[in-house]
Parts: structure tokens; sequence; C-alpha cells
């Protein structure tokens, strides 16, 4: 089975392989994967500000990815997004999101969600993208195509490939538990 990620990003293919590892000794796919990732656009902003673009932002993946790869079975979009949860005090979540696309039927998935310093989400409601803020927090520089928000916030316990895996088997759940026939 060809699957298509709609990513050239180390951490999401990371994320991706570490799920379908998790996936080995279940019958799905049932055949041996490779994976092709392909980079395509979200036609959303680099740091997506609600839950609704992040996931239009996957599904765009998704289904760009699947028809951008010839021979592949399934599309696999990741995106990764905040969340507004209050104004007073300013709480933001941010959360990565997985859309599964196999020509006809869609599975979506979503990490666990961790809350950004109040400084780091006011600049990004501002208008910072996510990635620059974060470097900046950290001190580092492009921590997204490393460890990610996901780890700089919690000391490396969780990467931001973790948290694509979380998403990935959420959205591929259909599949690999049986809901659908193929």
């Amino acid at each position: 089975m060809r699957i298509a990620v709609g990513s050239r990003r180390e951490p999401k293919i990371a994320g991706v392989a570490m799920a379908l590892e998790r996936l080995a000794d279940l019958p799905w796919p049932g055949e041996e994967v490779a994976l092709a990732p392909v980079d395509v656009a979200s036609g959303q902003a680099d740091t997506p500000l609600s839950v609704g673009a992040t996931l239009a932002g996957a599904r765009a993946r998704a289904w760009a990815a699947l028809e951008a790869v010839p021979g592949a079975s399934l599309g696999l979009g990741l995106e990764g997004g905040i969340e507004v949860l209050g104004r007073a005090p300013l709480q933001v979540v941010l959360r990565n999101w997985a859309v599964a696309w196999d020509g006809s039927r869609e599975g979506v998935g979503s990490s666990a969600g961790i809350l950004l310093p109040e400084s780091v989400a006011a600049a990004v409601l501002a208008g910072e993208d996510l990635a620059d803020v974060i470097d900046r927090h950290a001190q580092e520089h492009d921590v997204r195509s490393r460890q990610g928000a996901f780890g700089v916030l919690t000391a490396g316990v969780l990467t931001r490939a973790d948290a694509y895996v979380q998403a990935v088997l959420t959205a591929l759940a259909p599949w690999y538990k049986g809901q659908w026939e193929g």
C-alpha cells in the first residue's frame, strides 16, 4: 500500500511512521506500506487560528496528496493549529489534526492539546507564526523541524512527532478497527 503524506516535514513523516509501527500487528493494512511525502498547500495561514481552519488545512493536504501521488491508496493531511479557550485569562491550546482520505471516505483525528504560555499565545493571535514565536521562546532555531512546540513546552516528554502519532492513529481508526470494508 502506498500512502501519500501531504508534507515533507520530518516530524510529520516520523509521526506517520511511528503510528504505522503501532498498527503493525493488526490485520490492516495487511501489506507493506510505503510512504510518499509530497509538498502540498494547506490553503490556510501558517498557524491556523481555529479548529475549523486547522481541520480544513489537514483536509486540503490529504486530498491534494492523494491526487499528487500516482498509485496511492490513501492520502494523509497533517496540520497543527490553535484553539482559543478563553480570553480572560488568555488560554490558547495547540493541537495537531490529521485527515485520512481514500478517495471516498474520510477519517479525522487529533492529538492532545497543550496550553501555550500567555506570551506565546498573544503573539500568535497578534499575527505572528507559531514557529517564529516558539523559536524565540526557546531561544533556538527551526524548532518545528525537530521537537516542535510540543517538545519545547513539555521538556521533550511529548514531541511534535508524538502528537502527530495520536492524530494519525485516531484518523486511521475507521480503517484498522474494521468499520469500513477494504
